[in-house]
């Protein structure tokens, strides 16, 4: 099993390097974040997290926007799911054991200390599409124990950044994952 895994990872790290991948820019971020705003009539959301699924697992692709300073406070990798897809995840879930991840918008609830450590609750706003992640118990964790870059569908952030993401956030903030 460890060598499969080492031997994924060495075909995706591989790939990352080869395959060039378009950045968005800043005012792109911050276009997308004020037009989903919009979308979903939040009104009050001092940060906005997008996650853009369009990019590689290896690359940073959760952005924490300060929406009163129009600054990228944080930029980080986070997980998907394998059973999502490798590299980038393309196949979506909101059924419970599915052990994939969920697209579309959110809003971050409540904190708690769990088996991944500092841990912060979702509530999905996309009926049959997310509505189920908080019951499937899709979170915002730290990935310091997992094995493999890849969740069972949570948003798992290294743990340097883990900590400052989720107290910049908790508590009614929007989130909102890209994907194609």
């Amino acid at each position: 099993m460890k060598k499969t895994i080492l031997f994924i990872l060495s075909v995706v790290t591989l790939f990352v390097l080869i395959t060039s991948f378009t950045l968005k820019s800043d005012e792109e971020l911050f276009k997308i974040a004020n037009q989903k705003l919009g979308e979903y009539g939040i009104r009050k959301s001092s940060y906005v997290i997008l996650i853009d699924y369009t990019k590689p697992i290896t690359s940073e692709r959760l952005y924490v926007l300060n929406m009163k300073t129009n600054e990228v406070v944080i930029k980080s990798t986070v997980s998907h799911s394998f059973k999502s897809g490798v590299l980038y995840p393309s196949d979506y879930s909101n059924v419970s054991g599915s052990n994939k991840s969920s697209k579309g918008a959110f809003m971050t609830k409540g904190t708690y200390n769990g088996g991944f450590g500092y841990s912060m609750v979702i509530r999905g706003l996309d009926r049959g599409v997310n509505d189920n992640v908080e019951s499937r118990k899709i979170i915002f964790h730290s990935n310091k124990k997992m094995s493999t870059p890849w969740s069972n569908g949570c948003f798992a952030t290294p743990e340097d950044v883990n900590k400052q993401i989720i107290d910049l956030t908790k508590n009614g903030s929007f989130v909102y994952v890209i994907s194609e």
